[in-house]
């Protein structure tokens, strides 16, 4: 479907309730849109009308053309009055096929009239189940995340139990956890030197690490090394070079409660390396290792174990 004119989700309960400390959720709108199965019938809806358009300006279009051509094939042997009628047909066509293009596919066209048709009912019943699951909540406002939040506690997202609330009617509902995990995640390590850099060691570290927090998925929701170099990718920042106040943005804008960061440095077959474990919304750093290894198989042996310690000692603390 075209990119949706997605209304910002703001529910306001009575003005009473700001007079007390505001509960302020957030959905994600482009997961609300990729799960509700009434989004799927819309979109088949709208793409074979779309189609169907196409087909009649592709008409169009050849009409216009097959003038064109008949008109320069026989150019040399009409008469002046035949010439010029031939012309002011090619003129009238081409005005058709144009004002065709804009009546549809131009601002305020047939293609945009036929969207906004088809999700009037959608956005309806979106807000509508929005507005429900706040008030069960307790929440007196709920935003539609972007990029311009820093940092929003994953306790707040509301999306699936949106989700949930739309798909009633098909007799599909998904399930949701009474007290929603802690989102966690790896930031590839900063490289301290040039032999750490040429041995791409800050990237090795993310992967070896994240080989042992997969196995906690029990325990916390694992926001994946795509989802972080994604966040690097869309600020155009060069995960090589950010500091750790940027990376701790970008551990953010994942939404992670928690950040496994840390730096390596290599000298021959030394490396040395420190891996901590921090909050993001605090910046506080809940533990810290340091180690080194002589070669490459204690180097991930002591680095996962150390892993291993952070995250058992995290869980002793919540």
């Amino acid at each position: 479907m075209q990119k949706i004119k997605f209304i910002l989700f703001i529910v306001i309960l009575p003005l009473i309730m700001f007079a007390k400390e505001q509960k302020v959720g957030f959905v994600e709108s482009s997961k609300i849109f990729a799960q509700y199965q009434a989004t799927s019938s819309a979109n088949q809806e709208f793409n074979e009308y779309i189609g169907a358009c196409r087909d009649s300006a592709a008409k169009l279009q050849l009409t216009v053309q097959n003038l064109k051509n008949e008109f320069d094939a026989q150019k040399l042997m009409l008469s002046e009055e035949a010439r010029l009628k031939k012309l002011d047909e090619i003129e009238k066509y081409t005005q058709i096929y144009n004002q065709y293009l804009q009546d549809v596919f131009g601002p305020g066209g047939k293609i945009e009239q036929k969207n906004d048709e088809l999700m009037a009912p959608l956005l309806k019943k979106i807000n509508d189940a929005i507005a429900k699951i706040a008030q069960q909540e307790g929440f007196s406002m709920v935003i539609d995340l972007s990029e311009d939040i820093f940092y929003a506690s994953p306790e707040l997202n509301i999306t699936d139990l949106v989700i949930n609330e739309l798909n009633r009617e098909y007799g599909i509902t998904t399930t949701i956890p009474s007290a929603m995990k802690k989102y966690i995640g790896i930031l590839p390590f900063k490289e301290e030197n040039n032999e750490a850099i040429s041995e791409n060691l800050g990237m090795r570290c993310q992967n070896e690490l994240y080989t042992v927090l997969n196995n906690y998925s029990q325990t916390y929701n694992i926001v994946t090394k795509g989802t972080i170099m994604a966040e690097f990718t869309k600020r155009q920042w060069d995960y090589k070079m950010v500091d750790e106040n940027q990376a701790l943005q970008v551990a953010g804008f994942a939404m992670c409660n928690y950040v496994i960061m840390g730096k390596v440095s290599k000298t021959g077959t030394k490396i040395d390396y420190t891996i901590s474990l921090r909050d993001v919304s605090s910046k506080e750093e809940i533990g810290s290792r340091s180690n080194t290894a002589t070669d490459d198989i204690k180097f991930s042996e002591s680095l996962k174990n150390d892993l291993m310690i952070l995250i058992e000692s995290l869980k002793k603390k919540e």
